[in-house]
């Protein structure tokens, strides 16, 4: 999909699933963000979906810090529209252009707040579910690595940017160093 914020037509039921999933993501960052939520609180097991595919991470698992007082304000907006279809299944066609646009913009602040790409099914083109890394830098001098890891599964699929303005003599830039694949 071209359009960053564009969301697949999904059968009913699978929206449904979409919607409650995405809905129940805001939520938490929302509780956490509000600490209407005890951020000491252990991470409990949590059902994915079937319409979501690869590893979305769990629920709890996100940096507070990116959720800015602007993407809260964004979410709880979202979150607002998306309610009502929420609570309202027979509502739910996925040929809604409004609604996809309402959840292709929540998913994309998730995915900002959470460090993860969210993919559904029938978005065979984008990437299934999973780790995002960003390493940006200006001057590279020693070693600069996006990810470093000793052992990682073979069902890991990172998402990784990895770059530099200058790397100097002797410098080194190292998107990916494992030492072993499970």
């Amino acid at each position: 999909m071209s359009d960053a914020l564009a969301f697949p037509a999904l059968a009913a039921s699978a929206l449904t699933q979409a919607i409650g999933f995405l809905l129940h993501r805001a939520e938490v960052v929302l509780d956490r963000h509000t600490e209407r939520r005890d951020t000491s609180e252990p991470l409990l097991p949590e059902e994915v979906p079937d319409v979501v595919v690869g590893d979305p991470g769990h629920a709890l698992d996100f940096d507070p810090d990116e959720v800015t007082e602007e993407r809260a304000e964004r979410l709880e907006t979202l979150v607002e529209a998306l309610e009502l279809y929420a609570e309202n299944g027979h509502l739910v066609e996925g040929q809604d252009e409004r609604l996809r646009r309402t959840l292709g913009r929540l998913r994309t602040l998730l995915e900002d707040v959470y460090g993860r790409r969210i993919t559904f099914a029938s978005e065979e083109e984008r990437p299934a579910s999973g780790m995002r890394i960003v390493n940006r830098a200006r001057d590279v001098h020693g070693v600069s690595r996006a990810l470093k890891a000793r052992r990682v599964s073979s069902g890991v699929n990172p998402d990784i940017l990895h770059t530099a303005e200058v790397v100097h003599p002797g410098g080194e830039m190292t998107s990916v160093e494992v030492d072993e694949l499970l």
